[in-house]
């Protein structure tokens, strides 16, 4: 699966632990960056944590497989 640009809308479509705030779900934001050192297990260059700015102002980080694309 490769990664959404930046800019790009995504929707957050499920959670993969328990750490994930359920409030996102269903919602749809504005990818506006990548993280690959914020120490959740993440890799360069395919891996990262991916930053997600909603219409309220709120940004969240989800990985690949939690958003579509």
């Amino acid at each position: 699966m490769s990664l959404p640009k930046i800019k790009q809308i995504v929707k957050v479509v499920k959670l993969s632990d328990e750490t994930g705030e359920e409030s996102f779900l269903g919602k749809s934001g504005t990818v506006i960056y990548f993280d690959y050192d914020c120490g959740c297990g993440q890799s360069y260059p395919d891996d990262p944590m991916i930053g997600v700015k909603f219409a309220d102002g709120k940004i969240e980080e989800f990985w690949k497989e939690e958003i579509s694309y």
